[in-house]
């Protein structure tokens, strides 16, 4: 029997685990889990985040006592002492992992990382690299609570609002394979149920029709969430309207602008710096950034770069970040003044490039910001930010003026947070109390409509393939837990031989109709999606017949968007995971 409501936040720069005790003196009191860690050889230190990086050292640079953790040796560096090792070498240290899970043309599970490894180093999938943070997590909640495992607690995990839903599925099974029946939640809509949570009572805060926009800007992505208070029932309701798109845009960007801007200083004046010396530079300036951007007062922080320099007296170089920097490339970079319905740029992309993650072009996130209120026709009276970037009075007092513009003749109320850096963990473990025992719920489900392809009933056409059209399976806002949806009409479904689903998702905030068909000729306005390849089973019929097939589809209590075929016929079923990619 569980005894914990426990809530876990696998961000891409930084991790958190908070709790809540079901029963006992404390019962309903979230709190943190000090998260042991390797802080340098053979140091072990608990601390509140851990972040989100693996280092694969040489088998001869450590000694084996480095290694111990409280729970056995390990065979990687994790947290820590892992960002400050790969800050100073290349080809060893996996980062923004969470970030490839997402990626449109790399395979969840595809062994693609450290994405510039050296030959000895193995490369390893996103999802591997996903198991390893958790299960980092897991072994320190086993430290502390050994009579209490993981497995048999309430888990809550959060994942990007912008996540598709092939990501989505790779964390819910990375959570299986240790055992954990986790539910998942967006992350601002964790942050939103910490602002929930911190509320004596929140109905005082909000009145019906409020639209409150929640931005969170993490280490390595931009989330953007609409709620709205609505009456419900004579009372005063919640539900999620809107989601942005997944922006690759965040606090790591702003350290690399600093450093490629401290790296072209130097060159001007002689000393060109090595890949791997611009990722210790980057971690440099994070750090002196952070020093910054807390105290307007300093003027200048000196930035040390290592060097491979063989003069004990020559072996680093030294540069200087200063305030006038900081203001300069982060807040007018970062948050310049815009336009209501202004739009990210776009630039001319290279016909060649490395595989990397897929960055944004333009770092405004004011522009960002702008065009997805346009996109929902949204003015929101409230917004409450999240992230550790905000943290800096200079760049939170930038958003709110540059907000209070954007939007004209409102004059937006900043909602107070929970604390920035944990609340994502801490908004989800309230979440799981409310699911538990009751209490208000944000009411919301899928971030768009979802749709298949579906052979056209046009004939054959010479030198043209068969168009598809695209089949709403799953409208907008389809909430998790809900019953099946039947679709109205009847299909034809291949089975005993490999096919070829094609999956679709709406880029509006238009809600379509379950059953809707988007014809082949305006296919076009819709994004598509990863297909699946797959061979279903016979049963009693031919490789390759066509089943007479009706449809149902809902949204599991993990958020996995399920798609089943039942025979008209007999009683066999044929069901399909919505979006789940095959490497």
């Amino acid at each position: 029997m569980s005894q914990y409501f426990i809530g876990i936040d696998l961000g891409t720069t930084h991790s958190a685990v908070f709790y809540s005790a079901k029963n006992g003196d404390d019962a309903g009191q979230i709190k943190p889990l000090k998260i042991p860690q390797l802080v340098a050889p053979g140091q072990v230190d608990e601390l509140a985040l851990l972040p989100s990086f693996v280092y694969y050292p040489h088998k001869t640079e450590f000694l084996e006592s480095d290694l111990q953790l409280p729970w056995g040796k390990a065979s990687s560096v994790i947290g820590q002492f892992a960002r400050e090792l790969g800050a100073k070498s290349s080809g060893r240290m996996v980062q923004s992992a969470k970030s490839w899970l997402c990626h449109a043309s790399v395979s969840v599970d595809e062994a693609v990382l450290p994405i510039d490894a050296l030959d000895e180093v193995a490369k390893v999938s996103p999802q591997y690299i996903t198991q390893a943070l958790l299960e980092h997590l897991v072994q320190a909640w086993h430290l502390a609570f050994p009579e209490a495992a993981m497995a048999d607690q309430e888990v809550v995990i959060t994942v990007p609002a912008s996540f598709d839903p092939a990501a989505r599925v790779a964390t819910e099974q990375v959570a299986q394979q240790l055992g954990l029946r986790a539910r998942l939640i967006e992350e601002p809509l964790a942050a939103f149920y910490a602002w929930l949570g911190d509320q004596s009572n929140w109905a005082d805060k909000l009145t019906v029709d409020d639209q409150v926009l929640v931005v969170d800007v993490g280490g390595g992505t931009t989330d953007l969430s609409l709620i709205q208070a609505v009456e419900k029932d004579g009372a005063l309701g919640l539900e999620r309207v809107a989601v942005g798109r997944h922006i690759l845009l965040g606090g790591d960007n702003m350290d690399m602008t600093l450093s490629y801007h401290l790296a072209a200083q130097l060159a001007q004046s002689g000393t060109q710096l090595e890949a791997w010396q611009v990722s210790g530079l980057t971690q440099a300036c994070r750090q002196a950034k952070e020093r910054l951007l807390a105290d307007a007062s300093l003027a200048e922080v000196s930035v040390v770069v290592p060097s491979r320099g063989r003069s004990l007296f020559n072996n680093s170089i030294k540069a200087t970040l200063t305030q006038t920097d900081v203001e300069t490339l982060l807040l007018q970079g970062f948050f310049p003044e815009v336009n209501y319905g202004e739009h990210a740029q776009k630039t001319t992309r290279s016909g060649f490039s490395t595989i990397n993650l897929d960055y944004e072009t333009d770092p405004a996130i004011t522009r960002h910001i702008s065009e997805f209120l346009a996109q929902h026709d949204a003015k929101p009276s409230k917004v409450l930010l999240n992230g550790g970037v905000f943290n800096a009075s200079m760049i939170r007092q930038r958003i709110e003026a540059q907000l209070a513009q954007l939007l004209e003749d409102i004059s937006p109320v900043m909602l107070v947070p929970s604390h920035l850096d944990y609340a994502v963990a801490k908004g989800a473990t309230f979440y799981a109390q409310t699911q538990a025992e009751g209490g208000i719920k944000v009411k919301s489900g899928l971030a768009a409509n979802y749709y298949i392809g579906v052979a056209s009933p046009m004939p054959a056409i010479p030198g043209m393939p068969t168009p598809v059209d695209a089949l709403c399976v799953a409208p907008f806002g389809l909430e998790e837990g809900s019953s099946e949806l039947m679709l109205p009409n009847e299909f034809s479904l291949v089975v005993g031989e490999k096919v070829t689903f094609r999956f679709f998702q709406s880029q509006d905030g238009e809600t379509d109709n379950i059953g809707k068909v988007i014809s082949s000729f305006a296919i076009g306005k819709l994004l598509e999606l990863s297909p699946l390849s797959v061979s279903l089973e016979a049963g009693h019929y031919q490789a390759g017949d066509m089943v007479r097939v009706y449809l149902t589809a809902q949204v599991t209590e993990l958020g996995l968007l399920l798609l089943q075929a039942h025979d008209s016929q007999s009683d066999l079923s044929w069901t399909i995971e919505f979006l789940v990619r095959e490497s």
